[in-house]
């Protein structure tokens, strides 16, 4: 009896601290306002370091082959969540779900990408402007 109850303790405390460690990764897996706010003043030949002083530590870091990325160097990003990260480890490419920065050989940036979600969004502001000029056209 008294090993039973050792047991369900042992799987209440192990499940309680699943759920609460996935809870901590969900809630820190969007971007910092600070990342959404200067993500735009990121551009090409900055230094990594340039970089993470304007955003911040990166959730994650990628390095990059010219076999399987086309250059040599690293991709940091921003706002990984635990669906970015898996797709991150099993295939190569932009996150659709993270900002991200990608750096030559050198340290310099050669590129920027933002969450598909993001560009999403400004797509469909830019095109509710352009209903709006189309009317002051009129």
């Amino acid at each position: 009896m008294h090993n039973v109850l050792m047991l369900e303790l042992i799987f209440t405390r192990a499940l309680i601290c699943g759920l609460l460690g996935f809870l901590g990764l969900s809630l820190c897996a969007c971007a910092s306002t600070v990342v959404v706010e200067r993500f735009d003043s990121v551009h090409a030949g900055m230094s990594r370091v340039e970089v993470i002083e304007l955003l911040g530590e990166p959730s994650s870091l990628w390095p990059l082959t010219l076999k399987d990325d086309g250059l040599e160097g690293e991709r940091l990003q921003w706002g990984d969540g635990l669906s970015s990260l898996a797709s991150g480890a099993a295939f190569h490419g932009e996150p659709e779900r993270a900002y991200s920065v990608v750096f030559d050989a050198q340290g310099k940036v050669v590129r920027t990408a933002v969450p598909n979600w993001v560009a999403d969004e400004e797509a469909q502001a830019d095109a509710q402007r352009a209903r709006r000029a189309a009317r002051g056209d009129q």
